[in-house]
């Protein structure tokens, strides 16, 4: 059949030499594109198989005939391409439709070109078609998706924008807003360091090499900015590498944060005074005590300069404002430790006496239950009393109408724990919470530092307190603390 098509094709293109035939046929039959020669008047004299399959029609079908494939609607259209051609005009990779037998219409990209006979006159007109349906439908789907895109990012709240070696090629209308300025135009071609504020200028620097060199991300960071009146303002900023107009650029997503900041040093300059007005009525609750006692001993004192006893008792409410006063420092400037191997027995002994009169008092009876010399540990000795008598006096004092408070030694692992277990009106799980923060007590009266403290002293000494009560029954204080294991 194609020696049939190309003895038909040099009837009317005029006689080839043998060798230009064979080459023809060869160009046509091994294309993987569409190819047809038409004469001057528009019928088809050949096509090859690739036609066949593109289009439908068989070679029976169409040589000898009128170019079937040209629309309705094209074909006064393409009769003056062919006049364009036949004139010597050359015609490469158009895009236009064209109809296939079923009548469906595809994307096509064509060059065409004129066959010359041995005159050098035209005979005939190639046409080579090459299906871009698939290319138009990833275009379409492309610009749809690009005009979504800047459709969002039009009226985005945020400012968005696209710089180029520190010049802004796009900027949003919010972000020309954010800078002050009244329209996009006016500043686009400007520089982005223009609007950095000179305390982030290293920070940006640094940023957008990485975004240029490295080609990476970066993530969200707080920066201060200038608008163009010269007013500071923070933003947060986030940037990414990306292609813009088929060269490398970077993206920039930026939030103007200073009404956040301003909420914020609002919120902590307000917790800061918070702070220190409980920390001013723990202070003066705490020293008013002791000093109302002192006050009352040296009236006494002034009518009975013998009586001894109102001596040691100011002397002892002096030390507790001694105490109280070491606290705070000890939460502001922590004294140099001194650290030892301690006999736990030894300082609990000495705390359980200094207790005995408060627990005589309150009707409180202390049971020891552990051995002399049983465990060591490596720590500070004055540390490590403070706080068991700071557990001591809180376990009497949740005694009121009197009890049992029972202190024990046990080893678990490599740790030894020593618990205190009172026999109170207990603390409800929710309280039990918050134990240890700044300024929260068990008690109405309390302030929390003591337990702070202690919390604070046990984890310096790499231990741990727990709590557990039961509401009507009573606590229970374990204290955790590591075995000096060189002193076993």
């Amino acid at each position: 059949m194609s020696k049939r098509l190309v003895n038909y094709g040099q009837r009317q293109m005029g006689e080839q030499s043998e060798e230009i035939t064979e080459q023809l046929k060869s160009f046509m039959e091994n294309n993987a594109d569409a190819i047809s020669i038409v004469d001057l008047e528009g019928k088809t004299l050949q096509v090859n198989s690739a036609f066949e399959d593109f289009f439908g029609w068989k070679n029976d079908e169409i040589i000898g005939k009128p170019f079937p494939i040209i629309p309705e609607f094209l074909k006064e259209s393409v009769n003056e391409l062919h006049s364009q051609v036949r004139e010597g005009e050359q015609k490469k990779g158009f895009e236009t439709v064209r109809q296939r037998k079923d009548g469906q219409l595809i994307n096509v990209s064509i060059s065409l070109f004129t066959i010359r006979d041995n005159k050098d006159e035209p005979s005939a007109l190639a046409f080579v078609y090459r299906d871009i349906t698939d290319q138009k439908l990833a275009e379409a789907t492309l610009k749809e998706s690009e005009e979504r895109y800047r459709s969002l990012v039009e009226v985005s709240p945020e400012a968005i924008f696209v710089h180029r070696n520190g010049v802004i090629e796009y900027m949003n209308p919010m972000g020309a807003k954010m800078l002050g300025m009244d329209s996009v135009d006016d500043i686009i071609g400007m520089s982005v360091f223009q609007f950095v504020h000179p305390d982030s200028l290293e920070t940006v620097k640094k940023r957008i090499k990485i975004m240029r060199d490295d080609y990476k991300a970066v993530d969200l960071l707080e920066q201060k900015f200038i608008r163009l009146d010269g007013q500071e303002f923070y933003g947060e900023t986030l940037g990414l590498p990306i292609i813009y107009k088929d060269r490398p650029a970077i993206q920039v997503f930026c939030r103007d944060i200073t009404e956040r900041k301003k909420t914020e040093e609002i919120l902590c300059k307000s917790n800061m005074l918070s702070a220190v007005g409980q920390m001013a009525a723990g202070i003066a609750h705490e020293i008013r005590n002791p000093l109302t006692t002192v006050k009352g001993f040296l009236q006494l004192l002034r009518e009975s300069p013998d009586k001894k006893d109102y001596l040691e008792m100011t002397v002892s409410e002096v030390e507790k404002i001694e105490i109280l006063a070491n606290e705070f420092l000890s939460l502001a400037e922590p004294e140099a430790k001194v650290w030892e191997s301690i006999q736990l027995t030894d300082i609990l002994d000495s705390v359980i006496m200094l207790a005995e009169f408060q627990a005589i008092i309150n009707d409180v009876e202390i049971i020891k239950e552990y051995k002399k010399n049983f465990a060591w540990v490596l720590g500070e000795p004055t540390q490590l009393k403070q706080v068991f008598t700071n557990v001591v006096n809180n376990a009497i004092e949740a005694m009121p109408k009197g009890g049992k408070l029972h202190i024990q030694l046990k080893y678990e692992g490599e740790s030894i724990v020593i618990s205190f277990i009172d026999q109170g009106s207990g603390i409800s799980e929710e309280r039990i919470k918050h134990l240890g923060q700044p300024f929260y007590s068990t008690t109405e009266k309390g302030t929390g530092l003591g337990l702070m403290v202690s919390t604070k002293i046990i984890h310096e000494h790499k231990g741990e307190i727990q709590f557990s009560s039961e509401v009507g029954k009573g606590t229970i204080v374990d204290i955790i603390l590591p075995i000096d294991k060189n002193s076993q």
